[in-house]
């Protein structure tokens, strides 16, 4: 006998809640889906309106009706455009092999293509949905993530179902030999300022800001004592409040004038400094609790050259 879960506590996300309450029968009418579970923040109870609905789908290539040379992508796809309707969502198809497969999504509705239910107003919400085959289902087990089960088909172990739910995000321990890349990749990242700001290359040189703050806040996460996930929408919960306000000070919101900061690469020197004075700040306290060396011929050696190439590099950065 199939069986439906509950969905969580959903009372402040309406459009989550009634997309999930059309999306999920609409899938486990297809035959070939044997579990639908729930996954990402919604399934861990920290989501907010901007949140995805991100769903699992375990899926059977031995039903009698699968559909043979199209896939599962193409059987959702269908699925989708009968349930959302034409203009109301966008998909990019992010993964695909012979096991598995990803699709993302935009829906600009909550529930079809008639718009979301009386006072549930409008708007629009980000989905993915991770299929893989019933045969590969241990890459279910293989996630750190929390899982909540909205469906099992007939057959499927209820117990099973159970087992997962309520779950919580098991955070990686720090990777000592990616910490040891990252301290001295720095360094070899900030190197190339100079070219950037000589050639007034601004989206380059915001690019490599970006970037470089990017692997600082990554070391700190690890001096944290965590791993952070890849996904990118979320930082503020791997940083302390202390820590945040620093990162954000780094941004250098404050633009140069024109003509002359503009030539001079004025504020994408000052915030390389910023990053500097962080990365001397958390650095050597990584160095002691990994037992690494403090990349310091690197330092120097990019320093010296930032203070030659460029004439507003400060001779001298006070860390504080």
């Amino acid at each position: 006998m199939s069986q439906y879960f509950d969905l969580p506590p959903l009372s402040e996300l309406p459009l989550q809640r009634a997309f999930l309450q059309a999306l999920v029968p609409s899938l486990a009418s297809i035959e070939q889906i044997r579990e639908i579970w729930l996954t990402g923040s919604l399934a861990r109870g920290d989501a907010d309106r901007w949140s995805s609905v991100d769903l699992c789908l375990i899926w059977s290539a031995a039903c009698p009706d699968s559909v043979a040379g199209t896939g599962p992508s193409a059987t959702l796809l269908e699925a989708l455009d009968d349930l959302l309707g034409d203009g109301n969502a966008i998909y990019d198809q992010i993964e695909e092999s012979k096991d598995r497969g990803c699709l993302r999504g935009i829906s600009l509705s909550a529930q079809g293509a008639g718009g979301p239910p009386d006072g549930v107003g409008t708007g629009g919400l980000l989905f993915e949905l991770f299929w893989t085959l019933l045969a590969n289902e241990e890459a279910l087990e293989q996630w750190t993530d929390a899982r909540l089960p909205l469906y099992l088909a007939e057959g499927r172990s209820q117990n099973r179902g159970r087992a997962v739910r309520g779950r919580g995000p098991a955070l990686a321990s720090p990777d000592t030999d990616l910490i040891d890349m990252q301290l001295r990749r720095f360094w070899l990242l900030l190197a190339q300022l100079p070219a950037v700001v000589r050639r007034r290359e601004q989206l380059a040189a915001h690019a490599l800001l970006s970037e470089l703050r990017a692997l600082l806040i990554d070391l700190v996460v690890s001096l944290n004592g965590t791993r952070r996930p890849q996904a990118r929408a979320r930082i503020n919960q791997y940083l302390g409040p202390a820590q945040r306000e620093a990162f954000e000070k780094s941004l250098g919101y404050r633009q140069a004038t024109p003509g002359r900061g503009a030539a001079t690469g004025f504020n994408w020197i000052g915030q390389a400094v910023s990053l500097v004075v962080l990365y001397r700040w958390y650095a050597p306290q990584l160095v002691q609790r990994h037992s690494l060396s403090y990349p310091k011929n690197a330092e120097e050696t990019v320093l010296a050259l930032l203070s030659a190439e460029l004439e507003n590099w400060p001779s001298n950065i006070a860390t504080g």
